[in-house]
């Protein structure tokens, strides 16, 4: 059933209109079809057709399948050249092999498949954000929308403008959306200054034509948007934050003593009416030390604003846990959670789902 639900969310919900040329193409290289028979698993291929995308800089995906459908992968991105990506993949492909009696070869290069052309990275910029590069781009008047996504922050010395995209976002560009991501220097990446800088670049979004602008982050990136959403409801139909933190670590000095009540502060910034709100929280977060308080303040605020408002909190029986600050990149999290989280953006109002959920999200 779930390897049915990620073929659905493969070939994408959204309007059943005849996909672009482009699109087509996009879609033929990033599909299920591309790795052969049999049927792939699940892991293999939600990381190819999903994982693999958010990606950025040169990029190659290996794999080593045998006869009978078992499989190896390793993936890898943000290199300087095409050849070491590929170096890179095979490398990462190798360490999983384990009892896979088969060779590790590339399957894909950039935003291509080895055994045929490779579409071009997508470049540029618009206002503070720079495009997501193997993510599909419509432009204003095809998309549906746009995402802007904010990735966390781990202090001056961390440089996390090359972390990935998180799988659901690829399905979110299946589904329309096209992708900015706001990627900041570590070095001026200040809530102060990173906040305003985010708020003010949604100007340039609407002025390039986009009706609907959805704010996505992890950590530090999830918490901004949330406060970029209150700023500016009247520009930002959605939210989507997982693990959101800006109070440092458990184990460390910190002030987590006042997050559940800052959260709490959080979520009352946000406007009744809108904009619809998404949050992922962890067991094992070493930066939330309560995600049952966090998942509860949700619930209640799910009950009170007339926009949607749905926690996620896989805390109940999973194959296998999803835990800890960076569950939302786990592939297993898309596949599993993946179907809510569109739901709750693209449903009519009474559609959208509400509260907390900590089971799979099944059809949505």
């Amino acid at each position: 059933m779930r390897f049915r639900l990620l073929l659905i969310l493969m070939l994408g919900l959204a309007p059943a209109l005849r996909a672009e040329p482009l699109e087509e193409q996009y879609r033929s290289i990033f599909s299920v079809a591309a790795l052969g028979t049999p049927g792939p698993s699940l892991g293999l291929a939600s990381s190819f057709t999903l994982v693999y995308r958010g990606l950025i800089g040169h990029a190659a995906f290996a794999v080593a399948r045998e006869a009978s459908g078992r499989s190896a992968w390793g993936y890898a991105g943000n290199a300087a050249r095409p050849d070491l990506a590929e170096a890179a993949a095979l490398e990462n492909c190798r360490r999983t092999l384990g009892p896979v009696q088969a060779e590790c070869r590339i399957l894909a290069r950039d935003a291509g498949l080895a055994s045929g052309p490779a579409l071009p990275l997508v470049q540029g910029s618009l206002g503070p954000f720079r495009w997501a590069p193997m993510l599909l781009r419509r432009g204003p008047q095809a998309a549906h929308g746009v995402v802007i996504w904010s990735h966390g922050y781990g202090g001056p010395e961390r440089d996390n403008r090359s972390a990935p995209t998180p799988g659901f976002v690829s399905i979110l560009n299946d589904a329309g959306w096209d992708v900015l991501r706001f990627d900041r220097n570590p070095a001026e990446d200040a809530l102060y200054t990173s906040l305003p800088r985010l708020v003010d670049g949604l100007q340039a979004v609407r002025a390039a034509g986009y009706r609907h602008i959805l704010l996505g982050g992890q950590s530090r990136g999830g918490w901004q948007s949330v406060m970029a959403a209150s700023a500016r409801p009247d520009w930002v139909d959605a939210v989507i934050a997982t693990a959101p933190a800006a109070h440092g670590e458990v184990s460390r000095a910190n002030n987590l003593v006042s997050g559940l009540e800052d959260f709490r502060r959080l979520l009352a910034g946000l406007p009744s009416g809108g904009p619809r709100l998404a949050v992922a929280v962890f067991d094992g977060d070493d930066f939330d030390p309560d995600p049952e308080a966090r998942a509860k303040l949700l619930d209640d605020a799910s009950r009170t604003r007339r926009a949607p408002v749905l926690a996620l909190w896989p805390s109940g029986p999973q194959p296998a846990p999803i835990r800890g600050h960076g569950g939302g990149t786990d592939w297993r999290f898309t596949t599993l959670y993946g179907a809510c989280l569109l739901t709750l953006v693209d449903a009519p109002e009474a559609a959208a789902p509400r509260g907390l959920r900590r089971t799979p999200c099944g059809g949505g």
